[in-house]
């Protein structure tokens, strides 16, 4: 019996001990925020007068991953239909090249892909998905049917089609908390040409691989997989975290989530983000044996970021594990997601070999380098800014972002990938894909973008019903100008984003059953601007969701009935403006 055979009855069996099992006090109670950021209006841009970005194509629905078949050919994923699309030339072919059936609630679907071709001929293609449980798309989300789990399948591409699929992994995708998050789903081929495999901790799930000491056994979540392109265990005799399943397929455990992962080309270490809860979003050298610290740390063990008071003697550890520092923390999250290495020189030698990371809160692209030893993050010569305050591999404060920020205004990016033609590709949930290349490469016309308005008064949209405000940036009941903002019904506030990264506007407050239900900005990225029209006399709160202690307030008064008109008569509820920048119409994730 192939060893893939007995992954799925352990895995099966430990999913359900689990969950009789967990209890209430390690459901984790934070949200979070999904809201994403959109494409900016004037396009994407990178911050290097040599180099261009192209739009390769558009109209995907959510996609989450790609993977090259060849020059000019490449699959992509999409989260909630379920459909493998193929992109040649820049074209989307009409016919998927596979359709699953996914469950797609918040960060469930299609999610990973990786392509490796065999010394016989076959190309072999992954997919992880969170399979439907009636074979019907969303139906977690419409129906409220659970999902069948968490899959990992191996495919043959064979005359434009993905056949013969092999069952390789099966883990629970039931969260304890109800939610359907954290369940991560990239896919690498190592250099060892193994499988690699990224699950996330699946909605609050606590075991002991969450490094919680009472809790119970490992069930193959919260950590990064290993198996061989067959489904075999790498190896049986030596494994790094134990004899038995699910033990003796982790790579590394103790990970809430991760949207991206990649091998350095030139040491094949493995690199992974990991994103935090309300603080702690991280960038990890993966070793083998590597411990993350969740649920216990997130961030540097010494800060305590989540203020558990813990240290390295409290984690769990099995066999060969051990944990280690994050090589990089953003103290306040970004949602950071995809992580790839550029192995070329076709973007100039500075580049080769950096390592580009993607987030999906403010459509950022940051470039980081790597010390000699190609150990740890080394911000050297080649940026440009104030790269002291970067000395500490933190960030403490948004505005310390700045010099690693190579690109700009690409919307939540999903997936970074380098074409055989050796140029870095960008995956956009808005449903593009695009390339940076040098502009001599570059056969596209390009035009100067116009550039963003330095206050939202500059835009020649406003008018005398208009009221404006900025987004300062995170401090408080300070974090909104004017605060609060007074208005007669039937005026617009118009609110322009002059921080360095994204923010919301967003009804209520922090934990409100009702937060939301009003009115939300969804992500307004830097230099853009949320306009809102109030109808209706009264006290509104607002926060950001990104950033909870960003509060304002909006009172609207209403106006002398002797001045008024029809047309600014109170409804029931704000309402949005027709000219609301920031409205993308999309779903959840």
């Amino acid at each position: 019996m192939h060893h893939r055979l007995k992954l799925l009855i352990s895995f099966f069996a430990i999913s359900m001990i689990l969950l009789s099992t967990i209890t209430s006090s390690y459901i984790q109670v934070s949200y979070g925020a999904y809201a994403k950021a959109p494409l900016s209006p004037t396009g994407p841009t990178v911050n290097d007068d040599t180099l261009t970005v192209e739009k390769v194509t558009g109209g995907l629905d959510f996609p989450t991953s790609m993977a090259f078949l060849g020059p000019n050919d490449i699959l992509v994923t999409e989260k909630a239909t379920g459909k493998v699309m193929r992109v040649t030339n820049g074209f989307v072919l009409p016919q998927p090249v596979l359709d699953v059936p996914v469950a797609s609630a918040i960060e469930r679907g299609l999610l990973g892909i990786a392509i490796s071709k065999q010394p016989d001929g076959k190309t072999f293609v992954f997919l992880s998905y969170t399979e439907s449980g009636n074979g019907v798309d969303s139906s977690d989300v419409d129906a409220l049917v659970d999902p069948l789990g968490n899959r990992l399948y191996r495919y043959e591409f064979v005359d434009g089609r993905l056949i013969n699929p092999v069952l390789l992994f099966d883990l629970t995708a039931i969260p304890p908390n109800t939610r359907g998050e954290h369940n991560a789903g990239k896919i690498r081929i190592g250099p060892d040409n193994n499988v690699y495999y990224m699950v996330g901790e699946v909605g609050g799930h606590r075991t002991q691989a969450q490094n919680i000491i009472d809790g119970p056994a490992p069930n193959g979540l919260g950590g990064v997989l290993r198996i061989t392109q067959d489904g075999d265990l790498v190896d049986p005799g030596d494994p790094i975290f134990g004899e038995g399943l699910p033990l003796n397929v982790y790579y590394a455990m103790g990970i809430r989530n991760s949207f991206g992962m990649d091998f350095d080309p030139l040491t094949g270490n493995l690199w992974d983000t990991e994103n935090g809860p309300v603080a702690g979003d991280e960038i990890n050298l993966v070793f083998p044996g590597f411990n993350s610290g969740w649920f216990q740390v997130q961030g540097y063990v010494d800060e305590d970021l989540l203020e558990h008071g813990t240290t390295e003697a409290d984690l769990v550890y099995f066999g060969k594990g051990q944990y280690a520092d994050p090589k990089f923390v953003w103290t306040l999250p970004v949602g950071v997601t995809a992580l790839k290495f550029l192995n070329s020189f076709k973007l100039g030698d500075q580049f080769a070999n950096n390592m580009f990371v993607g987030d999906i809160n403010n459509g950022l692209l940051y470039r980081f380098t790597l010390n000699e030893g190609r150990d740890a993050i080394f911000i050297n010569d080649t940026y440009v800014g104030n790269v002291e305050l970067l000395e500490d591999n933190e960030i403490d404060d948004p505005k310390e972002n700045q010099p690693l920020i190579f690109g700009q205004g690409f919307g939540g990016i999903t997936d970074i990938q380098v074409g055989p033609d050796g140029y870095l590709y960008i995956l956009s949930y808005t449903g593009s894909v695009y390339r940076i290349l040098p502009i001599a490469d570059s056969i596209v016309p390009k035009s100067q973008p116009s550039s963003p308005p330095s206050s939202p008064a500059q835009n020649g949209t406003l008018t005398s019903q208009a009221v404006s405000a900025v987004i300062l940036g995170i401090d408080g009941d300070n974090s909104y100008s004017p605060e609060p903002i007074e208005i007669e019904s039937g005026q617009t506030v118009t609110w322009y984003n002059g921080d360095t990264i994204s923010h919301t506007v967003t009804s209520g407050q922090d934990g409100d059953p009702d937060e939301g239900v009003l009115f939300d900005s969804d992500s307004i990225i830097p230099n853009q601007s949320y306009s809102l029209k109030f109808v209706e006399a009264g006290e509104f709160d607002y926060y950001c969701i990104y950033h909870p202690t960003m509060v304002g307030q909006v009172v609207v008064n209403q106006p002398d009935t002797s001045s008024s008109t029809s047309e600014d008569s109170p409804e029931d509820s704000p309402e949005d403006s027709p000219e609301d920048s920031t409205d993308e119409g999309d779903e959840e994730n």
